[in-house]
Formats: structure tokens, C-alpha cells, sequence
């Protein structure tokens, strides 16, 4: 079993004590001790293993990174991880939105960050209702993507799901993933199958409400990045997850890669 890292306290957010849902917005549905369930946008309830494509993380220390409402990283402690870490944007400024002309975000990132954060806030709050009531142990260091904190140490399993078809370069961001995982990187995102390294524009000049989705990539592409990273791809699956505000069924692509 990996012993638990020794994180500086610098890096440790401290806990938020929540106990009103009105504070609270839920990226994924939850089952909850006192509180029952609570409808989010994902439903990934009895889904864990399929979306991590089978990786065993009992007696291993995993980092979520995109964690939002947090279930990934309770099921795992549920799995018996040795230690898991849970991590996410601290300030929503990290976060780049296509450039629509008539978009807050475009017009004046400040003044949108100022009604964003209120729902970024809500989001960890969310978080931090359901590591109380779960009795989580887990830890959680807020920070960015594009520069994770060496000083945490390395995990054995490292979790990105769905996060990377949101940033504007994910390379970038999986350089910087890879200096904190020691064996094992799982990617969930939407796929190109196809073995050519090309990439899919997901933005479209008519629809302004999706501006939060940039690049699908193709295997090729992480096969490349990853092989730069001194990562091979072990297995790829895809299957589709309920989105439940849509009432739709969504495919999404899990890539496990392990240090070569």
C-alpha cells in the first residue's frame, strides 16, 4: 500500500463547513446520508470502474484532478485507495471560454468572473457538503491545471475526467499532469479514433451557449503526446454516461496510459 504523501500545508485548502444546498451547485449526482439524492448534471452512479476504465486503485494514492462535486474521488476512497487527493480550478480566471463577441467572458472577463465565481463557489461548496456527510478523508489543493504543484509528490493513479476537451491546450496542461503522476494516467474525454494525429474544432459560430468545449482530439494525438510524456497507451474504451439535465446519453472515451 502507497503511504500517504506528505503535502505542504500551504498547498491544503482548508475544509468549508456547508450545510445549506441552496449554497451548493452539483456537477454530479450524489447519493447523500441525510439528504438522499441529489440531481446533477452527471450521472455516474454504479459507473466508476467502467468510466475509469477498469483501473484497480485499492492500496494506491490517486489524484483527481477536475474533481467538481467530487465523486470520483469518494468512490475511490470507497475502493479502498490508500490516499486520494481532489483537485480543482482556484479562481475561475483559469478558465478560457471561446471568444464570442457578445459573451461576458469576451467583453469583460473581470466583471465575468464576478458572477461566474458566485456559481464556481457554489461548486465547491457542493464538494465540501458531500465530503461531511460521507465522512471523506480525502485532501483537496485548489490550483491550475496548467501548473500542478510538484510539491504535492507523485500519484499512482492520476484521473482527468472531462476536463481536457475544455481547456484551450491540453497538451500544455498534460505536460504539467504527467510531472505528478508516477504510473498511471486515465484521460476520459470525447475521441477521434482515428490513428492520424489530427484534432476537431468543437466550437461553432452559431451556437454561443456552447463556449466552454474547444478541441476533440484523435488517438493519434495522445498517443504521440503521451509517448512524449514517457507514457504508452494501455487500453482504450468508450462507452456512453447519462447526462441527466439533457436526458441524453453521451460517449465518452477513456484512455489509460502507463509510464513506459
Amino acid at each position: 500500500m502507497t503511504p500517504p504523501h506528505s503535502i505542504p500545508e500551504h498547498l491544503l485548502a482548508e475544509p468549508r463547513i456547508v450545510t445549506d444546498l441552496n449554497d451548493c451547485f452539483f456537477y454530479h449526482t450524489m447519493d447523500l446520508p441525510e439528504l438522499g439524492t441529489i440531481h446533477a448534471h452527471w450521472d455516474l452512479r454504479g459507473r466508476f470502474d467502467d468510466y475509469i476504465g477498469g483501473v484497480d486503485v485499492s492500496g494506491k494514492s490517486v489524484l483527481d484532478i477536475g474533481t467538481a462535486t467530487g465523486f470520483l474521488s469518494f468512490e475511490a476512497e470507497k475502493r479502498g485507495a490508500s490516499e486520494v487527493v481532489s483537485f480543482d480550478m482556484s479562481d475561475v480566471r483559469q478558465q478560457t471560454l471561446l471568444p464570442f463577441k457578445d459573451k461576458d467572458h469576451y467583453i469583460d472577463k473581470e466583471s465575468w468572473a464576478q458572477v461566474y465565481g458566485k456559481w464556481h463557489d457554489g461548486w465547491k461548496n457542493a464538494y465540501w457538503m458531500c465530503h461531511r456527510l460521507l465522512r471523506s478523508k480525502a485532501s483537496v489543493v485548489y490550483g491550475s491545471v496548467y501548473e500542478m504543484p510538484v510539491a504535492m509528490g507523485e500519484f499512482d493513479v492520476v484521473i482527468v475526467g472531462s476536463v481536457v476537451e475544455h481547456l484551450s491546450d491540453q497538451i500544455s496542461a498534460l505536460g504539467s499532469i504527467a510531472r505528478v503522476t508516477k504510473n498511471t494516467l486515465v484521460i476520459v474525454t470525447p475521441l477521434l479514433t482515428d490513428d492520424e494525429p489530427i484534432a476537431r474544432f468543437a466550437g461553432c459560430a452559431t451556437h454561443p451557449d456552447n463556449d466552454y468545449t474547444w478541441w476533440v482530439y484523435s488517438l493519434g494525438v495522445y498517443r504521440e503526446v503521451l509517448g512524449m510524456l514517457g507514457f504508452t497507451i494501455q487500453s482504450v474504451s468508450t462507452s456512453t454516461y447519462y447526462y441527466e439535465y439533457g436526458n441524453t446519453q453521451e460517449e465518452r472515451s477513456t484512455i489509460v496510459a502507463v509510464r513506459s
